[in-house]
């Protein structure tokens, strides 16, 4: 019997913690989403990352390539020079590899070109990629360089990311992509801007690439679109981590949040309990398992808690007290759970959101499962 497990999009969150960079997740989201919508009509190849660093969007970005095609990742790695930030060129790539590993194994799908960016030639690639992050050089000369070599190796319809357009520290992105807008009028058409990249579709454009996006993603929050270059953008701001379940969806699918179905059915034995200020108290709660999976068993793996609300129900305090389910949960099983709860100090009337927690990778409530609800009394 299959036992819970994190997905590919849980790890790589807590990834974030530990992989330095300056990439962001929900770019990540971004990225695969915009691919996903290629990937239907298919526009699906190679891909390409100018910049990779330490591997934290480069993990990402080998997700998007069609499946059996290739990666490329061109960095300076061990010919550049020892600093602060990127420490010993040698020792980051290897870095940089054992991360790649630890998402993507084995790495035989992988080019790695050590050299500036500047260097490479469209003549000697293939015209086959149809995705290419670019976060290399920031002056005007290198991303002009970047754009250039990228967009001639892009299929048509394929997407550019381009990193810090609007990051008023690196104005010669900005520069960069307008001198490229000028030298090749028509070539790239910007489709959406968020957390600090621009995305880019090559033209001829089969696919209306933001038509799709309200299609397939009608529950993501976006602004209204803004002209850019001549033409209507989706603007993106509020995290879309909120927006995917991040258990059920995979990079090259997304799920909106809840669409794969309660996971647990919550149901405190008491809907109303009294307690003295600061008092500990326990309320018996089935825990029925309606998933496909076995829920773990063990301290600090998966347990009972609860989310403690004001009465109109703001959130006062997200975590408390667990308990441990009392041994592994079979599907379609339940057990009954005495659920620790800690009463506030304040006198008054509260709500208590009964949830599970699976610890270091989500409440359930965040994937779209339903809470139980028991109101509380304070006296």
């Amino acid at each position: 019997m299959k036992t819970m497990q994190p997905s590919f999009l849980q790890r790589y969150l807590q990834a974030f913690q530990r992989i330095d960079g300056w990439f962001s997740y929900d770019a990540a989201l971004l990225f695969m989403a915009y691919n996903q919508l290629n990937a239907t009509h298919g526009i699906s190849g190679d891909v390409l990352e100018i910049g990779v660093y330490r591997g934290l969007s480069a993990i990402t970005v080998a997700h998007l390539r069609a499946p059996t095609r290739r990666m490329t990742a061109s960095d300076l790695f061990e010919t550049h020079s020892t600093d602060e930030a990127y420490g010993s060129g040698a020792a980051y790539r290897q870095v940089f590899e054992a991360n790649m590993r630890e998402f993507h194994q084995p790495l035989d799908f992988l080019d790695i070109v050590t050299a500036a960016s500047g260097t490479l030639k469209a003549a000697d690639f293939p015209q086959t990629f149809s995705f290419c992050h670019v976060d290399g050089g920031h002056s005007p000369e290198e991303t002009l360089a970047d754009l250039l070599f990228a967009s001639e190796i892009l299929i048509p319809g394929g997407i550019l990311a381009l990193d810090d357009y609007f990051n008023p520290q690196q104005p010669g992105v900005s520069e960069g992509a307008i001198e490229f807008a000028r030298q090749r009028s028509g070539v790239l058409r910007p489709v959406a801007i968020g957390y600090n990249k621009v995305l880019f579709q090559k033209q001829p454009g089969s696919v209306d690439l933001n038509a799709e996006f309200l299609k397939v993603f009608p529950y993501v929050p976006r602004l209204d679109p803004r002209p850019m270059w001549n033409t209507p953008v989706h603007l993106f701001g509020v995290p879309l981590r909120y927006a995917f379940d991040l258990y059920a969806s995979t990079p090259a699918r997304l799920m909106p949040l809840g669409a794969a179905g309660a996971r647990a059915a919550l149901s405190p034995r008491r809907k109303q309990v009294q307690a003295r200020a600061g008092e500990s108290i326990s309320v018996p709660v089935a825990v029925k398992n309606t998933s496909q999976e076995m829920f773990p068993e063990g301290n600090n793996i998966l347990g009972l808690s609860y989310h403690l609300l004001s009465a109109s129900g703001e959130t006062i305090q997200h975590d408390n007290l667990r308990t441990p389910l009392k041994g592994a949960l079979p599907p379609d099983q339940q057990q009954q759970v005495d659920l620790k709860i800690q009463a506030p100090l304040k006198k008054g009337k509260y709500q208590l959101e009964i949830d599970l927690v699976w610890e270091g990778v989500m409440w359930f409530k965040d994937v779209g499962n339903p809470p139980g609800l028991i109101h509380l009394e304070v006296k």
